[in-house]
């Protein structure tokens, strides 16, 4: 009884929806959204031996990766996105969150939505 006093204080104390992340967020997005945070985070260590030999091929290789790992951000923070929207989160507050203009933000994740994604 007391833990669950201590989780609803909680939920009250949080901004937001006033729920906490695992209630709305189902374990196999919390399983994605992770493994994409972890994922680019693999792949920028990796960027770090890449910095020798011809400038050009550097580069490359850096410029390869980098892109590979903006791709597994931008897919952990809309799957983000969407959790918290289906966890009740406002569309105008996370608009805020990220700094991005409401209606652009629902077209990302509805095209997301989409896309299977």
């Amino acid at each position: 009884m007391a833990g669950q006093l201590r989780v609803l204080g909680k939920e009250k104390k949080a901004p937001g929806s006033g729920t906490m992340w695992r209630a709305p967020v189902d374990a196999e997005q919390r399983r994605l959204i992770t493994s994409a945070i972890d994922s680019a985070e693999e792949r920028l260590l990796q960027l770090r031996g890449v910095q020798t030999g011809p400038t050009a091929e550097v580069a490359q290789r850096l410029l390869r990766g980098l892109g590979h790992s903006a791709g597994l951000i931008e897919n952990a923070w809309k799957r983000t996105a969407v959790a918290a929207v289906n966890g009740g989160v406002p569309l105008e507050e996370e608009a805020r969150w990220v700094d991005m203009p409401v209606e652009m933000l629902s077209q990302i994740l509805t095209a997301g939505r989409q896309d299977g994604g």
